[in-house]
């Protein structure tokens, strides 16, 4: 039977895949540019911060010294000079003021929005219903409407996802804290070398916390970082033990906050799976996790946040008499310039916060493993930008040392995946978004 024109027409239209393919050549070039977009700006942004984050570390430094100078009584140690505590506050706080920003504006929708507007109903009508008693001297009913009904109860914000917030955030805090103070006593590559062994700790936590073991293979594929981070600290020319194991307790914090994150995230697709009906599948469209809008990049946000009231005290406490210190000195010389180092505090917690949101459309838009290659190459353009702009001495074992340890990280990431999706297979128990979703909990940028 022929067909007219205008009848394959139709049926193209009524097709979905025959109009699919009719446009995919132009889609997939169009994606493929968009993705590489991505992963250049993520690039991009990874190495502005580091870049940013060291001069203004290596500023702070300058204007401590030279104030304790003055100072004949006053010492303060070579890590304290710089103030990494102060400047991740500071930065904690400029991603929490972006984070915000977008909430007031609607940009982004405020998590569990939703929940609070219908707490608020609840709380607005037993104020009204209580004044209304008083009025009429119906006094006994106040017990009655002040008991809120679990229905109305269960619209609440839930305690266990402040808990777990919280819990995530005290992780990340320290482990942001960590990492700032590995860069401020060594240099950029270094610092890198050494967070290079993060998946080491992350496969230990992984066990101790989850109980998860992996194939032997995928931990045979660990000797070569630890092999290659060993030797290219032997071959530094400016070792640091502040550095080094500052970088190892940000590699432990960060494995625990990877444990923990994808323990909640692992909650919430199996709540998002029991779920069938359209709202469900509608907030799954726009990005959220079931039950709130706690989306990935939400919860990022409402770390940050939590992050930034944590690490206030911890300035406070830590390098509070600096601080006061340095406002004393800078009040009393007018003439001292402390633009230039705001403008790099500043961009620097900017640039730290949106490659966080780059990476988090990043995976949406690729498999967990061109993430992974993307987050190998990103560590390597980290070291050689950070060697070029401040001209730091390498030599041979330092290289072949990082090049081995980093090169175990890409092998170790390919070879996770392949037996992650092996098991998964064989079970029928995952989707491709879950897996994102357990890559999601593990990636992180510095």
């Amino acid at each position: 039977e022929h067909k007219s024109y205008s009848d394959a027409v139709d049926e193209a239209k009524m097709n979905p895949r025959l109009s699919a393919n009719t446009n995919m050549p132009i889609d997939v070039l169009r994606n493929n540019f968009r993705v590489i977009c991505l992963f250049a700006l993520w690039f991009a942004l990874n190495i502005l911060y580091n870049i940013t984050n060291k001069w203004a570390l290596e500023d702070v430094r300058e204007k401590v010294i030279e104030a304790a100078s003055q100072q004949n009584d006053f010492e303060v140690s070579y890590l304290s000079s710089s103030l990494p505590i102060t400047i991740g506050c500071i930065q904690f706080g400029i991603g929490s003021a972006y984070a915000c920003f977008l909430w007031l504006l609607r940009i982004r929708p405020v998590p569990h929005a939703d929940e609070l507007s219908r707490g608020m109903t609840v709380v607005k009508r037993n104020c009204i219903g209580l004044v209304r008693m008083i009025r009429s001297a119906q006094l006994t009913e106040s017990f009655r409407i002040a008991i809120v009904s679990p229905r109305e109860r269960s619209n609440i914000p839930s305690p266990a996802t402040l808990r777990d917030t919280s819990k995530i955030a005290v992780y990340h805090t320290f482990g942001q804290l960590c990492t700032i103070m590995s860069l401020s006593t060594n240099s950029i590559s270094f610092a890198h070398v050494i967070k290079a062994m993060e998946p080491l700790f992350s496969a230990v936590a992984s066990w101790l916390v989850l109980g998860q073991v992996m194939n032997i293979r995928v931990y045979m594929s660990l000797l070569p970082v630890v092999f290659g981070v060993a030797l290219a600290c032997a071959g530094a020319k400016e070792f640091s033990w502040v550095s080094f194991w500052s970088g190892m307790g940000s590699n432990a914090f960060f494995a625990m906050r990877g444990v923990v994150s994808k323990t909640v995230m692992e909650k919430s697709v199996s709540q998002r799976a029991r779920i069938s009906n359209d709202a469900d599948v509608d907030q799954r469209e726009r990005g959220y996790l079931h039950g709130s809008q706690m989306s990935p990049a939400n919860l990022f946000a409402a770390v940050t946040c939590v992050s930034f009231l944590l690490s206030i005290p911890l300035a406070l406490i830590s390098e509070g008499s600096i601080l006061k210190m340095l406002a004393n000195q800078s009040a009393e010389k007018e003439d001292q310039d402390m633009s230039r180092t705001l403008a790099y505090i500043i961009s620097s917690g900017a640039f730290h916060y949106l490659n966080n949101e780059v990476m988090y459309v990043t995976l949406s838009k690729v498999h967990p493993i061109t993430l992974a290659v993307g987050n190998t190459a990103k560590r390597v353009f980290i070291i050689v930008a950070g060697i070029m702009v401040f001209s730091t001495p390498v030599t041979v074992e330092t290289a072949i040392g990082a090049t081995i340890g980093i090169g175990g990280v890409f092998v170790y990431s390919l070879m996770k995946q392949w037996y992650d999706n092996s098991g998964q297979h064989s079970t029928n128990e995952a989707t491709e978004e879950d897996v994102q979703t357990t890559e999601l909990a593990h990636t992180h940028v510095i």
